[in-house]
């Protein structure tokens, strides 16, 4: 599935209503979000209770399930529980089922906060906070939010459009083949503008889930393409990250989704660096929506 770039304004209204999935499962683990969080719009939670069971104990009747959500910088708090308890005709309660949490997420929210704690008759039994951090997500009204840890500029680069510059690129996530791996493929083509670049071209590279966290960092070396009229022109064209995979069993292997691609570029021309300047950033769907395929997002 294509990934739209940080530099990309649509012509179409955007959906007003992002989802962010709260998963546990051999094969699904972590946290994945579709579509964007903005302001004014809402915000939908889907749960795994299975992420708060204590000691393999499933909710009961008298289990609570609580989200809090905090919209900041403008302080609102909302607190709702993410269990259904079903009633019998007799007035019992049966087992609860996962219930969704839907939210309006007010003007001004930059940030949403979102943690999660288990309610029993004797009171608080667990806490679900990324380890008393809260899950955090950025809310953005236009554009892709930046995260705090994105890639930064090489000190000892110059900035020259004339001597590096991009002139096609875009991030791309799919699965291989039934029961394999998602992978996320990014491409770059760029110019030098002087073939003593050829063998040093490259980017580096940070790779973030959905909460911003960075999951992935490094640098990939461009090479000249095997058939090409320009001998100024590099690419790379590979995968960038490999999601979770594999078939059933002990063969499924579970790791963060990935979100946000981004890169820096960059070549050595006569011993001094030069890039573009630009932090060249994309997004791209959850794990689940790229196996369903392009017609999904």
């Amino acid at each position: 599935m294509h990934a739209g770039k940080i530099t990309d304004q649509g012509g179409e209204s955007p959906p007003n209503t992002a989802t962010l999935r709260f998963r546990h499962s051999q094969a699904s683990l972590g946290v994945s979000r579709h579509g964007r969080i903005r302001p004014g719009g809402r915000l939908v939670v889907e749960y795994d209770p299975a992420r708060l069971t204590q000691g393999g104990s499933a909710p009961t009747s008298s289990t609570e399930i609580l989200c809090h959500v905090r919209f900041q910088p403008v302080g609102q708090t909302q607190s709702e529980s993410v269990l259904e308890h079903v009633g019998s005709a007799a007035g019992a309660s049966g087992s609860p089922r996962p219930a969704l949490l839907e939210v309006p997420v007010p003007l001004g929210t930059t940030v949403v906060e979102l943690w999660f704690e288990r309610r029993g008759p004797a009171g608080t039994s667990a806490w679900d906070s990324r380890y008393g951090q809260n899950y955090t997500f950025d809310v953005s009204a236009e554009g892709l939010p930046i995260p705090k840890r994105s890639v930064a500029v090489r000190p000892e680069s110059l900035t020259d459009l004339n001597k590096i510059r991009v002139v096609e690129d875009t991030a791309t996530k799919m699965e291989a083949g039934r029961g394999t791996s998602v992978g996320t493929r990014l491409v770059v083509r760029a110019l030098t503008w002087d073939p003593a670049a050829a063998a040093d071209t490259w980017a580096d590279v940070h790779v973030f889930d959905a909460a911003g966290e960075l999951i992935h960092a490094g640098s990939v070396a461009f090479k000249p393409p095997e058939r090409t009229a320009d001998p100024a022109l590099r690419v790379w064209e590979d995968e960038v990250y490999q999601g979770s995979g594999g078939g059933s069993g002990m063969g499924v292997w579970s790791r963060p989704d990935a979100h946000t691609v981004q890169y820096r570029l960059y070549c050595q021309v006569r011993g001094q660096v030069f890039t573009d300047g630009v932090l060249h950033q994309f997004e791209v769907p959850a794990d689940e929506d790229a196996r369903r395929g392009p017609d999904v997002g």
